[in-house]
């Protein structure tokens, strides 16, 4: 019966109840609407109620624009205690201080309003050097969480019991930014007032634009859906439900097509927005169809909900992209990973240390930059543009990458990798690229404006020109974009290529979304963004209990804990065949470690691991 109700898209505001937790209560609503794609809008703890919104379908590529969505929590304050957890889950201790009033819990509460600094709970999900805090609390090791800026907008005491003057309780209505923990405002206003306190009970109120009075039970979703997929449906919000505040570009059906295929233009109907702007694209009948933003006088689609078939040339590179990246996307299931497809089976990339290391015998570049991490469909393109381009040009194909993730030095906490720097270098030379240079980034080159980092590059070598997508940009605060780089191009005598963003099933690749899509267990979605199943490299240990793990030097992206079937093989390197994983075996993740279970292959010291599909 499940098959009936496949292709539901759109979002299902839930009610949840306490006791569950957010991801029960999504693949609740998975296996009863039958949708393989679901998500959440933002945690609720298992003792909180209120509003949750599930995502399904195309809607789930909407969620990270209601990331940022403020909440509005009813909450009950219990004072003189205090507990590890912050709220009612952990073992209560006596506060010293007298119990509070209600006008000196009010006065208090003025503190607590507009921007301040708050620090999470030690019993959080948060995430430190890959390790979750609540986790390494329960080990007797908690991690230091520093504040971090949070805004709370409206804070009120709206009810009060001193029925029990040592215990008096106070339900507190509050308004927020996303990222607040109503915990720490329970424990913190407890601190100040000298008694203790914690989070007796917590009902989220709205969630953005979603409210409680809009939000169905889990008893009344389990009706709906006994009753048939329109009564089930009948309870989804649109896919674009919430994002009023994203200014609306209305296309003709030809601008349409364009997007569809990925296409920049000049639209004809100019929306009113600033450069850089998100804008929704809405067809002659108002109908979304995708999400895009203006710069430079033109529509750029970023996320599109229709489809085209791509003519002749598109269609060639789709097939010729995923197979660069190693395999067809069933190919995988086979007992061994398809071998690394070779452009240039005679080339030998040069790999330079750093620009300060670049030689004017390197000759003539045509030159790319970026992390190119996990080497995805979007990054091949790039690069198939990059070797027609410098070909033209007489110049050697050329990629400038990091030793480290940008967001390491910039946000403190790198994103895990999508694959090592090894592999990097092996699919950058199997795609094509003739000169790698891998540049260390730290705060003098973030620091550094776009011109001088062209300046440098430009001093040691000929550089033929760029190829840049819209969106991408280097240098101090992200100065050297397409329209800047061009400019100084032009000044300079080098050119530069804008290359589309490329498009799989209507949405821009990005590492990112392969990251969102293997955290949240989605490793179909993420192999069709990578053009082949995600693998990992790691170092063999013996925890000294039997089992062999694995360790990373850098953080690398996994699915959430569980077993997973997988091919294990050598781990690669420039100068060596890639030799394909093709060893069955399985890894168990847990508490952020990565053990595998079994194999009859000798290791060896790295091992690169390939998942497969569970079946």
């Amino acid at each position: 019966m499940a098959d009936a109700f496949r292709g539901m898209d759109g979002i299902l505001v839930v009610a949840k109840d306490p006791g569950f937790t957010s991801h029960d209560v999504v693949a609740l609503v998975r296996r009863l609407t039958g949708t393989r794609r679901a998500g959440h809008g933002g945690t609720l703890d298992p003792f909180a109620s209120g509003v949750l919104p599930v995502f399904l379908g195309m809607a789930t590529r909407l969620v990270e624009f209601h990331m940022g969505d403020g909440k509005a929590y009813r909450a009950r304050v219990c004072f003189g205690s205090t507990s590890e957890t912050d709220d009612r889950e952990g073992e209560l201790v006596p506060g010293n201080g007298p119990a509070p009033s209600r006008e000196a819990v009010e006065v208090s509460l003025i503190d607590f309003r507009g921007p301040i600094q708050q620090r999470p709970p030690t019993y959080s999900a948060l995430k430190v050097g890959g390790r979750r805090a609540y986790k390494m609390a329960r080990q007797g090791t908690p991690l230091d969480l520093p504040p971090r800026a949070v805004t709370i907008s409206r804070v009120e005491l709206v009810e009060w019991d001193g029925s029990d003057p040592e215990r008096p309780t106070a339900v507190l209505e509050v308004e927020c930014g996303a990222g607040t923990y109503i915990r720490s405002l329970a424990r913190d206003l407890g601190e100040k007032l000298g008694c203790g306190a914690y989070l007796g009970a917590l009902t989220r109120t709205a969630s953005g634009p979603f409210t409680l009075s809009a939000a169905h039970s889990l008893d009344a979703i389990r009706r709906a859906a006994a009753e048939g997929p329109a009564a089930l449906a009948g309870l989804l919000l649109p896919i674009d439900a919430g994002l009023d505040a994203i200014p609306e570009a209305l296309l003709s059906a030809d601008e349409v097509l364009a997007a569809a295929r990925g296409q920049q233009f000049k639209p004809l109907h100019r929306p009113q927005v600033e450069p850089g702007a998100r804008v929704r694209l809405l067809a002659e009948d108002r109908a979304l169809v995708g999400i895009g933003s203006w710069k430079d006088g033109r529509i750029v689609p970023e996320k599109m909900f229709i489809g085209t078939p791509r003519p002749g040339l598109a269609r060639d590179v789709d097939a010729a992209e995923e197979a660069t990246a190693g395999n067809a996307p069933a190919a995988i299931t086979h007992a061994t990973e398809s071998r690394l497809h070779v452009v240039s089976a005679g080339s030998r990339m040069s790999v330079v240390p750093g620009i300060d290391a670049l030689a004017a015998d390197l000759g003539p570049l045509y030159l790319a930059v970026g992390v190119f991490d996990g080497l995805h469909r979007g990054h091949l393109y790039l690069l198939r543009e990059l070797r027609r381009f410098a070909l033209r040009a007489g110049a050697r194909p050329a990629v400038i990458t990091f030793d480290a993730h940008p967001e390491e030095l910039i946000e403190g906490l790198a994103p895990p990798l999508l694959c090592d720097l090894d592999e990097r270098l092996v699919r950058l030379q199997a795609a094509g690229v003739e000169v790698t240079v891998v540049q260390h980034f730290d705060h003098a080159l973030r620091m550094t404006p776009y011109d001088a980092f062209v300046a440098a590059i430009r001093e040691r070598v000929e550089v033929a020109g760029f190829v840049m997508t819209p969106d991408a940009a280097f240098g101090y605060e992200r100065g050297g974009t397409p329209e800047t780089l061009s400019a100084l191009g032009q000044r300079q005598g080098f050119a530069v290529t804008p290359v589309s963003s490329y498009l799989s099933n209507g949405e821009q690749v990005r590492s990112s979304e392969i990251r969102r899509r293997l955290s949240a267990g989605d490793l179909a979605g993420a192999r069709a963004l990578l053009g082949r199943n995600h693998g990992f490299t790691g170092r063999i240990e013996d925890d000294g209990t039997g089992r062999v793990r694995l360790a990373f030097d850098l953080p690398v992206c996994l699915p959430p804990e569980g077993e997973y079937p997988v091919l294990l093989g050598p781990a690669w390197q420039l100068g060596q065949r890639p030799d394909p994983a093709a060893h069955a075996s399985s890894v168990t993740i847990a508490d952020g470690v990565v053990t595998i279970e079994r194999t009859d292959w000798q290791l060896p010291d790295r091992v690169r691991a390939v998942f497969l599909d569970r079946g």
